[in-house]
């Protein structure tokens, strides 16, 4: 993958069982990458946990978007 963008749209196909383990182990790697002062590689691990986080969080919206829906029949971006 050649930018985080990429990494993004990948992050995207994975189950939220999937998503979940992601986002532990490259937390754990960027804690050990930190305590080796390895500063770079826990910075890089550090960003793979936020784009996993932010997918975490945009999953999260729209699954409060489509219950919105479901509840008034209206999509709440329309509005």
């Amino acid at each position: 993958m050649s930018s985080a963008n990429d990494f993004a749209t990948f992050l995207r196909d994975f189950n939220d069982v999937d998503l979940n383990h992601y986002t532990c182990f490259a937390g754990e790697f960027r804690d050990q990458r930190l305590e080796a002062g390895a500063m770079a590689e826990a910075g890089f691990w550090n960003t793979v946990v936020n784009l996993c986080i932010d997918e975490r969080l945009r999953r999260e919206g729209e699954i409060r978007r489509l219950e919105y829906m479901y509840r008034t029949g209206h999509d709440p971006d329309e509005e």
